[in-house]
């Protein structure tokens, strides 16, 4: 059987690659600078009553942060969640519907007194 690869499609570059690869690039950063705090991130989940409880390092508690989260389901986009966060001591509850439960993709991306800052990891609910 013979098969004309040539005719087949294979760009490996998207057309916005040099936007995608800046932006990229922010998060490296930002992951750079989370790796140089204190402490890392805690991200842990009450499962009797469907929170999820977000910790910050210690340089976060009595600074204003906001930012925002996600919780990306690999395998059903419709499972997946978002919103933001806002505290000045360092600590969020988020509160989880029930039926949701499985591996995610917790990221979150937060601001504090000019500098931008990105977590990640997988949890399971």
């Amino acid at each position: 059987m013979v098969y004309l690869t040539s005719l087949e499609n294979r760009d490996l570059v998207s057309d916005n690659y040099y936007e995608e690869e800046l932006a990229y690039q922010k998060v490296i950063d930002k992951s750079t600078r989370t790796t140089k705090l204190s402490a890392y991130v805690k991200v842990e989940m009450d499962p009797i009553n469907n929170i999820l409880d977000i910790k910050l390092p210690t340089e976060f508690s009595n600074t204003n942060t906001v930012g925002k989260w996600n919780l990306y389901y690999a395998a059903d986009r419709k499972m997946d969640m978002e919103g933001t966060i806002n505290t000045s001591n360092g600590n969020q509850q988020i509160q989880i519907s029930e039926g949701r439960s499985g591996n995610y993709t917790f990221k979150l991306e937060w601001e504090a007194e000019g500098q931008s800052y990105y977590f990640e990891k997988i949890i399971f609910l």
